[in-house]
């Protein structure tokens, strides 16, 4: 199983970092997103489940993203989101955000990627540490870059 958690503080009012995580502006923070649509439920809420069309380097995959938590208060954020991929990984990603102060947010990503089969269990094993650490960072990176943009 593949971990992560980083955290970051985004020069933004946490409402404004937040509107990023809503499910209409998922395409801002996850550009490879072709479509992400509605299934049940209402968006934005727990237990919501959204077909998402995703492309892997020139391949469109689709998976079913069911939203497992989601807390909204004025002084701290939560949104995970649970996938399966490829039948081969379960995926889990949580966004939390903490208000630092009017003007400042605290970002941190944490996740998860296991795999549920003898092959992605090997695929994990032989991927590259280093690599996921730069798409983790780059992650990080697009969310405080569209923060600044609203």
């Amino acid at each position: 199983m593949a971990k992560w958690k980083k955290e970051i503080l985004i020069d933004a009012p946490i409402e404004q970092v937040w509107q990023l995580f809503m499910d209409r502006n998922v395409k801002r923070i996850m550009p490879k997103v072709e479509e992400h649509l509605l299934l049940e439920k209402e968006d934005d809420t727990l237990g919501a489940k959204h077909s998402q069309s995703y492309y892997a380097g020139s391949q469109l995959e689709s998976y079913l993203v069911e939203t497992i938590a989601f807390d909204d208060t004025p002084e701290r954020k939560h949104k995970a989101v649970k996938f399966e991929m490829s039948g081969m990984f379960e995926v889990e990603y949580r966004y939390t955000l903490e208000k630092v102060n009017d003007n400042q947010t605290k970002f941190i990503y944490e996740g998860s990627n296991k795999g549920t089969n003898m092959t992605g269990k090997a695929m994990l094993l032989a991927g590259s540490k280093r690599k996921r650490e730069e798409t983790v960072q780059a992650f990080m990176d697009r969310v405080q870059q569209e923060s600044m943009k609203a």
